[in-house]
């Protein structure tokens, strides 16, 4: 089989990360209450917001389920309903205790690198510089692989070699795959807290701020995600990630959760801190040359992401017949996993936006064969 020359497009949804036993959205919520009932107990501040939306899912008709959950605690905190008693900007108890139960429980299912199934190493090993990964989950097993197998690859959309005031210059030599987590990540955290406390600190006192993570960088290996040359005002300076992100899970016993946007039908009003991740993501798409979708359902409530996927794919769609790069491009190719003919057909109607002759579907779940059928020359 020739190489592919790569510049295609991967969308990756949970079930990328099913075989590696990572749980589905539909057995998260269960698993978080679990995990702060082990860490709090349970009469924390988490319980009594959980008692009241139980009391305004049954009065509402609202289902009773993590993402409606976090929507009605992303709601209360992002417009203030708590006024003074607002716990801090980046979200109040709860939030905050689910994210970092969110963490543990991904970390606690994540296969250390010896288990983790051939089906990620087949896949990693397929990709190529200049493929762009979107994914939505949380987990950090692409990344693990990648680096076992020695491939290169970077967490932020675009590398500089210099910036010139509100100008920069991109790095062409950078040949790599770029990985967008557009929902944030277990290993990342963001120091903007940290910074705001330090400066007043300093103001003030001259004092050292503590902090699990940033007073100590060298503690997990804390790294800027955003590698070089960066602006200035870059939201993403913000963001680090840990290396020793086991050593952190194991030990810390801090309220410190990891940078994600939790489950939740508005989670894109946290979404500045990545806002460069979304940026001129919908003029994507007419230059690449492959669309696949792994493991995604686009469930009805994520609107933004249909919007995202609609863009991506007309542009996808719009350049057919002449050649890129020597390549004709390959239909949209669609991973997941239906067995009933109704759940097919709704899975199909979901992405009826997309040109059903020029879109291919794969319906035994996400594994070596369906790894085939991603390479697959057609055109």
């Amino acid at each position: 089989m020739l190489s592919h020359p790569g510049y295609r497009i991967f969308v990756l949804g949970a079930g990328f990360s099913q075989p590696a036993g990572l749980p589905l959205a539909t057995q998260l919520f269960e698993k978080v209450i679990e995990n702060i009932n082990d860490r709090y107990g349970n009469r924390t501040k988490f319980h009594s917001d959980l008692d009241e939306f139980k009391s305004y899912s049954e009065k509402t008709k609202t289902q009773y389920n993590l993402e409606s959950f976090m929507s009605y605690l992303d709601i209360e905190h992002f417009l203030r309903l708590r006024g003074s008693k607002t716990f801090k900007d980046e979200g109040n108890e709860s939030q905050i205790m689910v994210r970092r139960a969110i963490g543990h429980v991904i970390h606690s299912h994540t296969p250390g690198q010896k288990k983790i199934p051939e089906v990620y190493y087949k896949f990693a090993s397929a990709l190529r510089p200049h493929d762009i990964v979107l994914t939505f989950n949380y987990d950090i097993i692409l990344e693990k692989v990648l680096e076992h197998l020695d491939i290169p690859f970077r967490l932020f959309p675009a590398r500089f070699t210099e910036i010139h005031g509100s100008s920069a210059t991109v790095d062409s030599e950078a040949n790599e795959i770029v990985i967008l987590k557009l929902h944030g990540s277990i290993d990342w955290f963001d120091d903007t807290e940290f910074r705001v406390y330090q400066k007043k600190a300093n103001d003030y006192a001259g004092k050292f701020i503590r902090h699990p993570i940033f007073d100590d960088l060298g503690k997990y290996q804390a790294v800027p995600l955003a590698e070089g040359p960066r602006f200035l005002d870059d939201p993403l300076l913000h963001i680090h990630r840990i290396k020793l992100s086991d050593k952190f899970y194991q030990i810390d016993r801090s309220f410190e959760a990891p940078f994600i946007l939790a489950p939740s039908t508005v989670k894109f009003v946290y979404a500045k801190p990545l806002i460069d991740f979304w940026n001129g993501l919908g003029r994507t798409g007419a230059y690449n040359l492959g669309f696949s979708v792994i493991g995604f359902s686009l469930p009805m409530h994520d609107e933004y992401i249909r919007v995202l996927l609609f863009k991506l794919t007309q542009n996808y769609q719009s350049w057919w017949d002449s050649q890129l790069s020597n390549t004709l491009k390959e239909n949209v190719r669609i991973i997941d996993y239906r067995t009933k003919e109704f759940d097919i057909e709704n899975l199909k109607q979901r992405y009826s936006f997309i040109d059903s002759d020029r879109c291919d579907f794969w319906l035994s779940g996400f594994n070596e064969d369906s790894v085939e059928f991603l390479q697959r020359k057609e055109r």
